[in-house]
């Protein structure tokens, strides 16, 4: 015993020194990280040089970490503009095109590879070099401000210190290209996932359900009323005389139906193997890991100098898009001679996709339109069939890079709808799905576009740039200082053959083919009307039949934002900028008094003290989404338990998380609620009982105290939404282990819910409730008080973790604070930082 004795006070020293070196572990990593992160600060005050410049630019940085660049020429202001982007954006930048291009796997690993196949089958690449390498531009100056661009961007990657995150990953950056910009730019106008979902769920739930009907759950705008762009603005009757009337040849054109009579080639009569394959195109979909979606939706308002208490134009814009760290834009101002805008950039590309200058400024939100679709193939020995004859298919070769930097080889088939999609989805046997998608079949020059917008001016001139736009389609806001408000929607409408059933379509016969779009020339317009106010949320753009289409067909989203939008901006004659801002912040849910209504027409008594609480909750909410309210977390979670309690026994788990994904779940239960003679209101799983509706909220009102019992507090004092719903910003980097904590921002308390104003959207169906999508900025122009517009960025400028601007407007944006826009040169002053760029 003695023994052991002294050899323990041996060993002791070793131990602790050992104890010590593990305790003190955590520390010394934590020092060496933002030892590391520091060294790699963006430098924004000093003096750049470089051979590139032609003349001087300055870049002054102001409290707030917006870059104000003024350049004594075109070709150093975007240099400048360049090498700014990349200080806060750079590894977003590599991202971004890594994206367009599909090239995720070289620097993630083996598990990208699917979302490189599927990135690869879009063709972005393949039409991006395209446009890229064509010998005549449209606007040859727009490809020379890109290089100018380019070489502001590859300066900074050879002298200047990159972001943690490449040495993380292990990475060296090569060079910024054209192709890079232009391939992420034909990305971002594609909302890939609405389309392919919708088309698909459509098909196997015709294909599945006994005694429903498939079209009770995608509806789209059949049954709303009062809630389409040109026919339902504020002051309607004012406005009806000022509606463009669309003349109607009635030999070409086909009003879209939905009957299966009048389509008798659609995929519905496929085999039970055919739908049972295209599942696994709706998993694989699902299933895709691309750290950055596109636009989604947006809303924005117009208003008149007769209808604002300044007496200018005022315009108010706050698209939508996944929340993500960084943010989606990159918020700048930039001066030449002849040239003047302080702009919203996609961090890839010189020109701003939104922007306002002293004498104009102009929004966007999501058009909405239908101009993907998707095409069953009958394809045997290299040929498709397209009717009566066979066609050669082509295509197209790109290998994916691995890690290691060996290749795998990748090859998409291409018939004359588009791409082969399902070619690379594992398990998938069923027949060859193709993508038809409107980019890929007209002239497309965004970028021409982009620059043409910024150097136009007047409305007649940007409608004339962004009328060249082939796809996405958008709806775009404009303003100006002479006191003009207009709307008008950009992008194609494409016409079939056989009208739009929204379904995968038989595409063997040709006679569901696209056989022309409608003329640029009758897209939907509004332009001074008599009312004062044009409001747009994604909705339905028209009731009106289009030349040589009908009445459009869309991805609409719910319109809910646009009815509470109106709702308000009818109230009252006269509008103040600081009443405008407030109206972006607003989480009021329009549909639920009338809901609510039914509801408690409908409930009985509750058996539960619980189930008490939940209807005594709702009876007395105000139907507003703050941190601290009852009644949004309760309404919130009654809302789902009741759609899950409608659809799950027709649906599945499966299909019922899938349909969430989809605008359609919200029209379909608006139109559900309303309709208790629904046979979906009978729940499958109870043999010999038939549900009412009644009984289904019923049953949702003890479900949902349940709920709230397990997932947030057993005592309903707590049942608050701050305690159930959160908004996130995810970083890519987000997943590391051990410092993926460090790059996420939240998740955080904030107002906001699903289909408010204040469109903070979660994943409802996966019982995730922390925002996933919302405004990406807010702004609001008024030419009444020019230097006092506001606006709001999620969480700033700067993705760099070493930058004082990493997260510095996040709380504001929680709190729903808007900030001046700093924008003539008194504003400004001397900033905060500033750069000087000089020819070497």
């Amino acid at each position: 015993m003695l023994q052991k004795t002294k050899n323990f006070i041996k060993k002791r020293p070793m131990i602790s020194l050992f104890l010590l070196l593990i305790l003190s572990l955590p520390v010394t990593l934590h020092i060496l990280f933002w030892g590391l992160v520091s060294l790699k600060a963006p430098r924004y005050q000093g003096e750049i040089r470089s051979e590139k410049l032609s003349a001087k630019a300055t870049v002054i940085r102001d409290a707030n970490g917006i870059p104000h660049i003024v350049g004594e020429d075109a070709k150093s202001a975007y240099f400048a503009l360049g090498f700014t982007m990349a200080q806060d954006r750079i590894f977003q930048m590599e991202l971004q095109r890594r994206i367009g291009k599909g090239e995720l796997t070289e620097i993630f690993g083996e598990k990208l590879i699917p979302s490189d196949q599927f990135l690869k089958s879009l063709l972005l690449k393949q039409t991006a070099e395209a446009y890229a390498n064509q010998t005549k531009h449209i606007y040859p100056e727009a490809w020379e401000q890109l290089d100018w661009f380019l070489d502001g961007v590859n300066h900074f990657l050879e002298t200047e210190a990159l972001p943690i995150e490449y040495t993380i990953l292990g990475i060296k950056p090569r060079p910024f290209d054209r192709v890079d910009a232009i391939s992420f730019l034909f990305y971002m106008g594609f909302s890939f996932a609405e389309g392919i979902k919708s088309d698909s769920l459509y098909t196997i739930m015709e294909s599945e359900l006994a005694g429903r009907s498939a079209s009770e759950l995608f509806p789209r705008y059949d049954f709303e009323p009062n809630a389409s762009i040109l026919e339902s603005q504020p002051g309607i009757l004012k406005l009806a005389s000022n509606v463009p009337k669309i003349q109607i040849n009635s030999q070409n054109t086909r009003q879209n139906v939905h009957s299966e009579k009048e389509h008798p080639e659609q995929i519905n009569s496929q085999s039970i193997q055919d739908v049972t394959n295209l599942k696994e195109l709706v998993r694989f979909v699902g299933s895709l890991q691309i750290p950055m979606e596109p636009l989604e939706g947006s809303n924005s308002w117009l208003v008149a100098p007769s209808r604002s208490a300044s007496g200018g134009a005022v315009l108010a814009n706050d698209p939508h898009i996944a929340l993500s760290n960084p943010g989606a834009w990159y918020e700048a101002h930039i001066e030449y001679p002849g040239y003047e805008n302080y702009g919203y950039f996609l961090s890839i590309i010189p020109f701003p996709l939104i922007a306002h200058n002293q004498d104009k400024a102009w929004g966007l939100t999501m058009l909405e339109q239908d101009d993907v679709n998707l095409y069953m193939e009958t394809i045997d020995n290299g040929k498709y069939k397209s009717g009566s004859t066979w066609k050669e298919l082509s295509h197209y070769k790109d290998g994916i890079k691995q890690k290691d930097g060996s290749i795998i080889p990748f090859e998409v088939a291409i018939t004359g709808h588009g791409p082969i999609i399902t070619e690379h989805i594992k398990g998938y046997k069923g027949r060859p799905v193709s993508l038809y998608w409107s980019h890929h079949h007209l002239e497309n020059p965004l970028l021409d576009v982009l620059y043409k917008m910024g150097k136009s001016k007047s409305f007649q001139e940007l409608d004339s740039a962004s009328s060249m736009i082939g796809a996405p389609g958008l709806n775009f806001s404009y303003a100006d200082k002479d006191g003009n408000i207009a709307y008008y929607a950009v992008g194609r409408f494409p016409i079939l053959k056989g009208g739009n059933p929204r379904k995968i379509l038989e595409g063997s016969t040709g006679e569901n083919d696209v056989i022309g779009y409608v003329p640029v020339k009758d897209n939907p317009k509004i332009i001074n009307p008599k009312n004062g106010i044009i409001v747009t949320a994604n909705n339905l753009v028209t009731n009106q039949r289009l030349p040589g289409l009908g009445k459009p067909e869309g991805n609409w989203q719910p319109p809910d934002r646009f009815q509470r939008l109106v709702g308000i901006l009818e109230t009252q004659e006269k509008w103040s900028l600081e009443e405008l801002a407030a109206i972006q912040t607003d989480t009021v849910s329009s549909f639920a008094p009338e809901y609510l209504e039914i509801v408690f027409s409908s409930a009985k008594k509750p058996n539960s003290l619980g189930g008490k609480k939940v209807l005594e909750i709702l009876k007395h909410w105000n139907f507003e989404h703050f941190p601290d309210s009852q009644g949004a977390a309760v309404y919130d979670v009654f809302f789902y338990l009741t759609l899950k309690e409608l659809l799950i026994d027709e649906m599945g788990p499966e299909h019922f998380e899938l349909y969430g994904e989809l605008a359609e779940y919200w029209n379909a239960y608006r139109r559900f609620i309303r309709n208790p003679n629904s046979n979906y209101w009978d729940d499958l799983r109870t043999v010999g009982v038939i549900e009412t509706r009644e009984d289904i909220i019923n049953r949702s009102l003890e479900e949902t105290a349940k709920y709230l019992e397990k997932n947030v507090s057993a005592s309903p004092s707590l049942w608050k939404w701050k305690y159930l719903y959160k908004i996130k910003h995810p970083h890519p980097l987000g997943v590391l282990p051990l410092i993926g904590g460090v790059f996420d921002i939240g998740p955080m308390p904030s107002a906001g819910g699903a289909e408010v104003v204040n469109n903070l959207k979660y994943k409802l169906m996966k019982e995730d409730w922390t925002a996933t999508s919302g405004p990406s900025k807010r702004r609001v122009i008024d030419y009444g008080r020019f230097e006092e517009s506001l606006t709001q960025l999620p969480i700033g400028n700067s993705g760099n973790l070493g930058s004082p601007f990493y997260g510095n407007t996040v709380e504001d944006y929680n709190h729903g604070i808007h900030r001046k826009i700093l924008y003539s040169k008194s504003q400004v002053g001397e900033g905060k930082f500033r750069l000087e760029f000089q020819p070497k």
